[in-house]
């Protein structure tokens, strides 16, 4: 982003937020006391999960996570702050706990592309969630969770591709 553009916008009033890489907030300093809140749910609090929350925390974004295990719920709790529902984030009654109808976004980081698939569906579907994204292990999975709605897909198996494949190509390129 330009900083002079930054700067004009400050002059004017207003602030340019990026709380995700998916939506610009243009907004009037005044607002809600001079802070925008993004409410996110995050589903899994696996390393995935957990770096997801963090970061989103320290954006300024109101986050709840919600996790099945117990012990990685407390866990979390410990790291973040109380902010984990305790429950399995594929069933409509702890979605309704973690207040997913006011949720913008919803992100589910399980192991299983299943589940997030499911998780996702229902937040889209049942609580009208505006965004959501799901991580696929799978890229067959990832084009089936494109297909069926889901906002954005993170193909971890290509995301791992690429970086090796940039890391490595420069090696592979014979000097003249």
């Amino acid at each position: 982003m330009i900083p002079n553009f930054c700067q004009y916008m400050k002059t004017l009033g207003l602030k340019l937020l990026t709380p995700t890489t998916c939506s610009w907030k243009l907004l009037r300093a005044d607002w809600i006391n001079e802070r925008y809140t993004l409410y996110v749910i995050v589903v899994g609090c696996g390393t995935t999960g957990i770096k997801v929350a963090e970061w989103l925390m320290a954006s300024g974004a109101e986050v709840t996570l919600i996790e099945k295990i117990a012990e990685k719920q407390r866990l979390a709790d410990n790291l973040l702050g109380s902010v984990v529902v305790l429950g399995d984030g594929t069933m409509i009654d702890t979605q309704n706990t973690a207040g997913t109808e006011r949720a913008a976004l919803f992100i589910s980081t399980l192991s299983s592309d299943e589940d997030n698939m499911l998780a996702c569906q229902i937040a889209k579907h049942h609580f009208e969630v505006d965004r959501t994204i799901a991580m696929s292990g799978n890229p067959d999975n990832a084009k089936l969770l494109s297909l069926l709605g889901i906002d954005i897909v993170v193909d971890v198996t290509e995301l791992i591709t690429e970086k090796i494949q940039s890391l490595v190509a420069p090696m592979l390129v014979e000097d003249l």
